[in-house]
């Protein structure tokens, strides 16, 4: 890995979710170290005024804007909660300098609670990309399904650590892309299945404190998603339909979203739209704390 003066991070979003990566950044700015943290936001119909909205809320993140127009990736189809910019993820080695060496790809659908540095620094013993297991899919079913050969795991593709210089050799992302274009609604998971598809047997696990899904939270004795000491995973994952932006959220950590809301201008209109009461934020804050309290007789 290069020696670099910045950790590169990556997300993609439209202007319908640009909020939410407001968020998510400003839960990355609130708990890194003295590290540079620089943001490559590869954006879809993000006008001027909303991005300068989510670089205000985050001055201590520097912030490089990749606006995509016309691009195959946008024809593809929204599935479920997944909107067409989550495949602008596919082109990162198309958009980003040649000369970034490795980069963390974030969903925006996530909240980070400490310093990403450990996982910056992690080694991918020669991987091109390093995740985490996706409970949630059987990798055998996925094997069989669309063919391939040996066991292996299957990863969530919410965030990734991948060695740039492995992707544009291999061109992975690019594979996963051309898969869906030529097959657009084949793949249930869409991108994450195609990616799946293309590093099947060829990437590193994990600690899933760097993604903790939300069937973590369904079988707890089965996942160890914290170290010793540690009270709250690192990163937290909204996986599913049910986002913490939602009246109806039930996530133990759905008030960390709202703490780091609250230090945006989007507060205001994402409570309105989502007819969040004071009493609601108040029980989302209690049940957060009961679970933290847990967590520490826990250790």
């Amino acid at each position: 890995m290069r020696k670099t003066d910045a950790m590169e991070l990556v997300c993609v979003t439209d202007a319908n979710y640009a909020p939410h990566l407001a968020v998510l950044l400003k839960s990355i700015e609130a708990n890194k170290g003295a590290e540079h943290v620089r943001v490559h936001a590869i954006l879809d119909e993000v006008d001027a005024p909303l991005l300068n909205e989510i670089r205000d809320a985050v001055p201590g993140l520097d912030i490089v804007d990749y606006h995509v127009a016309g691009h195959p990736a946008l024809t593809l189809p929204p599935l479920l909660q997944i909107s067409r910019a989550t495949y602008l993820r596919l082109i990162m080695t198309e958009v980003l300098p040649a000369d970034i060496s490795r980069v963390i790809y974030l969903d925006i659908d996530m909240i980070v609670t400490c310093s990403l540095a450990p996982l910056w620094q992690t080694d991918l013993q020669g991987y091109p990309c390093g995740g985490i297991e996706d409970p949630g899919v059987d990798p055998a079913t996925f094997a069989r399904t669309c063919g391939l050969e040996g066991e292996g795991r299957y990863f969530n593709a919410g965030m990734l650590l991948i060695d740039m210089q492995a992707a544009r050799q291999s061109g992975f992302l690019t594979q996963a892309l051309d898969r869906l274009i030529a097959r657009p609604g084949a793949y249930e998971f869409a991108d994450q299945d195609a990616l799946n598809e293309c590093l099947w047997r060829n990437w590193l696990p994990l600690d899933s404190r760097w993604n903790h899904q939300r069937e973590h939270l369904y079988n707890p004795e089965r996942y160890i998603t914290a170290r010793k000491g540690d009270t709250i995973p690192a990163i937290i994952h909204f996986t599913e339909a049910a986002k913490p932006w939602n009246a109806d959220e039930w996530h133990p950590y759905a008030w960390l979203y709202w703490r780091h809301l609250r230090h945006t201008s989007f507060f205001a209109p994402i409570r309105q739209r989502s007819g969040i009461s004071l009493r609601r934020l108040a029980e989302l804050w209690l049940k957060y704390r009961l679970t933290v309290m847990r967590g520490r007789l826990a250790n």
